[in-house]
């Protein structure tokens, strides 16, 4: 097992020229910026520390206003410090495992970065990649910006355009390893989907149909968007505090439309017990003491106090997870989340999102 390795990015922007984008057709075809993070050479990285605003080139100035005009200053950005390096060498005759990762509604691909880098220093790639019109922002590598849209198609639309950038993306991979600067850096037969809220979603989706996928992750997913099959590889569905349909309800209540959020709820929890039935059973659900919807992105360190536990359990249990399912490190997920070893802020669930006992234990 690797074990703090550093982290490299490269920017790139993939084009499916047979189809339009669905946010806006005079544009032409559907493209979007993916950023590779990835294992790195270069022993300088450590000493390039610096802030989240870097991310954002070549349009920092615009990132920074449109960040302001949300309530997120440029003082708070910078307290976010990272450690990576734009370009830097790859780890030369290495392939490593690969996890596509794709965001919540409004959330730019990078915004994740703890778990990103988290997930490079133990050995695997992530390709994250971007919805253009979704995200409040979208930068491209030629300094491009794109605000998010004031009007959505509906979440069946957004979901089935996800899913399709993401199938983009794997068809890809072969493509980048044939590059010099790559040079097989992807491990394609060892692939997992990562994805938060609407991402989850989408990934859960595409972990269904395609078979390259060894197994996938779910970050307080949009449950109640998820189409009928049910993938036959494990899943690790991470759930915020809120897990129950009681729970839940509050959490997203909006006064204004009482049933709608009741609907919501509704479906979100039967879409859980029957992943719950129906779901390999080596697939396990976990809810996280403490996290919100947010937690799971830098978002929420930008607009909220949370205990740094919180995201250091989310790490600890993705990396554990893709360690036993996708690196085939037989038992190790297992032995993290046992009842000696589990974080404490860790706690196991059924479908109804209720704690496990001896009494309903699956």
């Amino acid at each position: 097992m690797f074990a703090n390795l550093k982290v490299g990015r490269v920017i790139k922007v993939v084009e499916d020229t047979s189809r339009k984008d669905i946010y806006k057709e005079d544009r032409g075809s559907r493209s979007f910026p993916i950023s590779i993070f990835y294992p790195a050479l270069d022993n300088a990285i450590n000493d390039i520390e610096t802030n989240l605003i870097s991310l954002f080139s070549p349009a920092i100035h615009e990132a920074i206003d449109t960040f302001s005009n949300v309530g997120i200053h440029i003082e708070k950005l910078k307290e976010v410090n990272i450690s990576l390096k734009d370009h830097a060498n790859p780890i030369p005759n290495t392939s490593f495992p690969v996890v596509l990762f794709s965001p919540g509604f409004g959330i730019d691909r990078d915004l994740y970065i703890e778990i990103t880098t988290a997930l490079v220093q133990k050995g695997y790639i992530v390709v994250a990649i971007s919805v253009p019109y979704d995200s409040f922002l979208t930068v491209f590598p030629n300094g491009e910006v794109v605000i998010q849209a004031e009007r959505h198609p509906n979440d069946e639309t957004q979901i089935k355009t996800r899913m399709q950038d993401v199938q983009l993306v794997l068809d890809s991979l072969e493509e980048w390893n044939q590059e010099k600067f790559f040079n097989g850096l992807f491990d394609t037969d060892n692939i997992a989907v990562l994805g938060h809220s609407l991402g989850g979603a989408t990934v859960f989706n595409i972990a269904a149909i395609d078979e390259r996928i060894r197994c996938a992750i779910l970050y307080d997913a949009s449950l109640h968007l998820i189409d009928q099959t049910m993938p036959k590889i494990p899943i690790l569905n991470i759930r915020q505090e809120a897990s129950s349909y009681e729970e839940y309800l509050v959490a997203i209540l909006d006064e204004d439309d009482e049933e709608q959020s009741k609907n919501i709820a509704t479906r979100y929890i039967k879409k859980q017990m029957e992943m719950y039935e129906h779901l390999p059973k080596s697939s396990s659900f976990i809810k996280v003491i403490g996290a919100k919807h947010l937690s799971f992105s830098t978002i929420s360190r930008l607009i909220s106090e949370e205990s740094p536990e919180v995201m250091k359990s989310i790490q600890e249990l993705t990396i554990a997870f893709l360690q036993e399912f996708l690196s085939g490190n037989s038992g190790v997920y297992e032995d993290r989340i046992n009842d000696q070893n589990r974080p404490t802020n860790c706690i196991k669930i059924d479908g109804n999102g209720l704690p496990i006992t001896l009494a309903n234990r699956k």
